[in-house]
This record gives C-alpha cells, structure tokens and sequence, in this order.
C-alpha cells in the first residue's frame, strides 16, 4: 500500500475562450485595416494626382476632379464602415453605422458642388461629425486594449473640420490636401492598430492553449497515481493482516512477515517444519 501523500495543491482551471476585450478588439482588427489601407491609397492619390498648372510655380486641380476623388473615397468608406459596424461590439454598433450614414449627404453635397466654398463645406460638416462620432466610440470601447487609435482618428478628422472650417481662402487643391494628410494620418494608425490587435489576440491564444496543456498533464499524472495507489492496494491484502509485518524505509516487508527484503515472499514463512518439536500426529 503507497504511503505517498494525496496531492494537495489544486491545479490551475484550463481557460477555453479569449477574455472578452480580447475577442471583440481582435474583431476589429481586419475591419481597422482594411479602414486603415483606404485611407493611405487616398492619401498617396492626393500626394501623386496630377496637377494643372498656369505656370511652373502654380499647381491647381479642378473642383469636379477633387469631388470625384472625395465622392470616391467617401462611398468605400462608407462600405468599410457598414463592414466594422457588422463586427463591432454592441455598444459602438449603431454609433459606426451612424458614422456610414452620415457619408450619404457629404457625398450628396459633392455631387452638388461647383465651387471650393461648396466643397469645403462638405469635407468640413463631415469631417467634424465623424471626428466626432469617433470619439465617443473611444470612450466606450476604453476598456479594451489599443483604444487610443479610435482617439487620434477622431482628432485627425475634428482638427481636419476646423482648419476647413477657418481656411477662407482654401481652392480645391489646399481642400484635397489637408483632407488628405488627415485620412493618411488616421489609416496608418488603424492599419499598426488592426494587425496589433490581431497579433495580442493570437498571443493569448498560445498562453491560453499553454495552460490547457499543463493542466491536461497535471491531471493525467494524479489519474496515473491513483491507478497505482489502487494497484498496489489489491496485490497486497495479507499486508495489513500480517501482526508481525512491519515495513521497511522503501515500502517492503520485513523478514518477520511473508516479504523478504527484496520484495519477494520468505519460502521458510507460513510453513511447519518437520522436525517441529512441538507438533505432533493426532
């Protein structure tokens, strides 16, 4: 009979799912990129268009060319942001589709205008209200990991509104500019923040399924001792029976009882000698 003490220490429970944070950022994540790769080719398209020019030191774009590029970007934004809306949690849900939404009457106004005043009229009223809108989904989605990128994306576009807003004198092209810079800001932040969030979910995965292991390990070795425990239990009934049996340091009989010391049983032990004074024939 083992005389090892039962295991005392509890092993860890096995953790099956992500944290919740976890999971709903990691959803986000392919939404963000493919948010944060619209936005760097309209930045580069603004940067690398080809300019008119009147003279070599005078660029200008036409206001027909920088409404369909706006008109443009503003309609796959739209679609990637019904495509967010579609994997984001429910508190942020409806705020992102108001975000879609919001693009259908800037997209109206720049189907409408002929002049810069017009156009930065409509980049600027929606620039605001999506900076705006961004930055309450920051604050409620605080809680999980990364949450900043939501935070500068929302200053990009609100700081995008203001300088429209005040720049009386802008044309077409210092418009398609700024709004530029602003939504290659905002892009490059969500493409680094959509892959960190698909990289911090995989990396918790991998500790999650290390844990699970171990545990597997730990409970398929007490299972083992118990076998053995029971074992060694029914291949030594008469051990406990024997009054002179007394067990040795490594688990074995004394030579007393019906073990030797080598574990194997005494031929001499629980037999009557012929030669026994003491017995005699009926």
């Amino acid at each position: 009979m083992s005389t090892d003490e039962p295991r005392t220490e509890p092993t860890q429970p096995r953790a099956t799912t992500l944290p919740q944070s976890i999971a709903e950022a990691k959803a986000l994540g392919t939404p963000m990129i493919v948010r944060g790769i619209l936005g760097v080719a309209f930045g580069f398209a603004t940067v690398f268009w080809p300019r008119d020019s009147v003279n070599p030191a005078q660029l200008y774009l036409g206001v027909d060319v920088v409404d369909i590029l706006c008109i443009s970007y503003l309609v796959l934004f739209a679609l990637a942001l019904v495509f967010q809306a579609l994997r984001s949690p429910l508190s942020v849900r409806t705020a992102v589709y108001g975000q879609a939404v919001i693009t259908i009457p800037a997209i109206v106004f720049l189907f409408l205008a002929d002049q810069p005043a017009e156009l930065r009229a409509a980049v600027s009223i929606w620039a605001l209200l999506h900076g705006l809108i961004e930055l309450w989904n920051y604050r409620q989605l605080k809680a999980h990991p990364m949450a900043s990128d939501f935070l500068i994306a929302a200053a990009c576009h609100v700081l995008l509104g203001i300088i429209l807003i005040f720049g009386d004198g802008f044309d077409a092209l210092w418009i398609l500019g700024f709004t530029g810079v602003a939504t290659l800001i905002a892009g490059v932040i969500f493409v680094i923040g959509g892959y960190s969030r698909i990289s911090k979910a995989k990396q918790v995965a991998a500790g999650t399924v290390g844990t699970g292991t171990t545990s597997a390990q730990a409970d398929a070795l007490d299972a083992q001792d118990d076998d053995t425990e029971r074992t060694d239990a029914a291949d030594s009934p008469d051990a406990a029976d024997s009054p002179d049996g007394d067990m040795t340091p490594d688990g074995d009989m004394t030579p007393d009882g019906d073990m030797t010391p080598d574990g194997d049983m005494n031929p001499d032990a629980g037999t009557d000698s012929p030669d026994d004074p003491q017995r005699t024939d009926d």
